[in-house]
């Protein structure tokens, strides 16, 4: 995965979902370990719209503490899909 900071502001409401079959045997015989997830899009500086989500306890911090029109600065991964998967962010 590689890593990516982004700064932007959020245009479109938190969308906040719990994950069934959570409980689930994957190919590694470990089980799923999320419980819910959090998205939203972003607007960056260039003008670029992208979609960023979190799992578990980000996806609580994402729905308590983001609405619309926040600025937000965040780290986190890009994932297979072009979607970045957060790790941390702060309100700018």
């Amino acid at each position: 995965m590689n890593n990516v900071f982004l700064i932007g502001k959020v245009i479109s409401d938190i969308e906040y979902k719990f994950i069934y079959d959570r409980f689930k045997i994957d190919k590694n015989d470990e089980k799923y370990r999320h419980i819910a997830i959090a998205r939203c899009h972003i607007k960056l500086q260039n003008n670029s719209i992208i979609e960023i989500y979190g799992y578990d306890e980000m996806a609580d911090k994402m729905y308590r503490k983001l609405k619309v029109v926040d600025s937000i600065f965040s780290y986190g991964y890009l994932d297979s899909n072009g979607k970045i998967e957060i790790e941390n962010f702060e309100n700018v």
